[in-house]
């Protein structure tokens, strides 16, 4: 049994079956189904859809359910998100999403049966076996039918070979003859955009962020392939199944408007950890560009990357005074690198940002970003954050020995004043000058 719980909100009565069509959503079929089940209800007191309700009214929409598959206690799939309407779960890769001969026991319809008894399984977004990740389910039709075609999802798949950093694969995709299953490219295939941009790299894999502004059947798994990219794992596409046993794709984002509220949420399921281990394995590109074993006196104030490993990229923040000048304090570095990181947290950048943190030594700190930030933009926020510590006059945020370890001493004076010539120094910076031979 399922309940839809409406409170009403008029200037004037209405019909009840109007004011539900119009200003919730409820499809004239649900209603139909409900009234004669006798499910409908206002204020407690059963009610027929040509009455009347007004302002405050309460309205109770009763269903009952019958969900047709078997419930399999014995799995465990983990949930995400979850309110009265809908379910958010995260598939695990080999799980799935419907019931099949092949398949009776071991799918997330089975475990949704098990978990919440007789409601009708209803998945809104539908994934393959191997793929994991997001899987929204709603509870009830009224919230299937609001659902339906509005969640907007972003995947993450590992692709065999190093990828332009970002690009648009606009091609149709048709049934390979007489296969009920795979896939190709094809001129007289249905229209299919695919949007990647590369956010990582490791194992001889680039690791891709997709946007899809079509939904056809292995659509990512077709594409890439065409693009002689094909999947990792994806031996149906020519992808080899040496380094991960199942196709390198997974759902890790997805955004959506809840029925009743209209408020809109995203929610993520962190990569799993068979594709991240694909990008650590031999053949990553994890490069180490600066040594740290360098003479920090013939570095002015400035900054330049020291390594790139997979997608973060570590800037060298230099306060260093030039020819073997006074380094500011250590009260003053302290100060700047907890504002600098207070400031980026919040900043337009705070996506990007993987970590702001102290060198061990007194020549500057640690900034380290998503390579999804160009140098410009990390020169700009250097610069930003520099100007925001300038003009500081609050109260420095965060200041207990758990938050700063052996850095409890700060000198907000000097370090607004320090700022200031570190700030000249970027001045004429460019992207160009992030190189570390660029000092030599």
């Amino acid at each position: 049994m399922s309940e839809l719980v409406f409170t009403v909100v008029t200037e004037s009565p209405q019909q009840l079956k109007n004011y539900l069509r119009i200003s919730c959503g409820v499809s004239a079929g649900l209603i139909r189904r409900i009234k004669n089940e006798k499910g409908i209800y206002v204020n407690g007191k059963s009610a027929r859809t040509v009455d009347m309700v007004g302002n405050g009214d309460t309205i109770l929409l009763r269903q009952s359910e019958n969900s047709e598959i078997e419930a399999n206690p014995a799995l465990d799939v983990p949930v995400i998100y979850e309110n009265e309407d809908l379910v958010v779960f995260d598939k695990p890769a080999g799980m799935p999403v419907h019931p099949s001969a092949r398949h009776r026991y071991d799918t997330l319809g089975n475990f949704f049966a098990a978990k919440y008894g007789e409601l009708v399984f209803r998945p809104v977004n539908r994934l393959d076996k191997d793929t994991s990740g997001l899987c929204l389910v709603a509870k009830n039709s009224h919230s299937a039918n609001i659902l339906q075609g509005s969640a907007h999802k972003i995947y993450y798949a590992a692709v065999e070979g190093i990828t332009d950093d970002s690009g648009t694969i606009d091609a149709p995709i048709a049934r390979v003859a007489e296969s009920i299953i795979t896939r190709c490219v094809r001129e007289d295939g249905r229209k299919a955009v695919t949007h990647y941009k590369k956010i990582g790299e490791g194992g001889g894999c680039s690791l891709l962020e997709i946007r899809l502004e079509t939904g056809r059947t292995h659509q990512i798994r077709v594409h890439f392939s065409h693009m002689g990219y094909p999947l990792a794992g994806d031996d149906l596409y020519g992808g080899s199944r040496e380094k991960i046993a199942r196709q390198a794709l997974h759902c890790g984002k997805m955004s959506f408007v809840l029925p009743m509220t209209n408020e809109e949420i995203t929610v993520e399921a962190p990569l799993p950890q068979d594709i991240s281990e694909l990008l650590q394995k031999k053949g990553n590109t994890m490069k180490k560009i600066a040594s740290f074993q360098v003479d920090h006196t013939k570095f002015g104030v400035g900054m330049y990357i020291s390594r790139i490993d997979g997608d973060v990229v570590t800037y060298d923040v230099r306060m260093v005074k030039p020819n073997g000048g006074t380094y500011i304090s250590n009260p003053s570095l302290h100060t700047i690198e907890h504002l600098f990181a207070t400031y980026a947290r919040n900043s337009e950048y705070s996506d990007s940002i993987v970590y702001v943190g102290p060198m061990g030594c007194r020549t500057g700190f640690y900034l380290l970003t998503r390579n999804d930030m160009t140098g410009e933009q990390a020169i700009a926020l250097v610069k930003a954050a520099y100007a925001f510590i300038a003009e500081f006059d609050g109260v420095i945020p965060g200041l207990s020995e758990v938050e700063c370890g052996n850095y409890l001493e700060h000198d907000l004076e000097s370090a607004k004043k320090d700022v200031l010539p570190l700030l000249e120094g970027l001045e004429n910076y460019t992207a160009e000058m992030l190189n570390y031979e660029y000092h030599f």
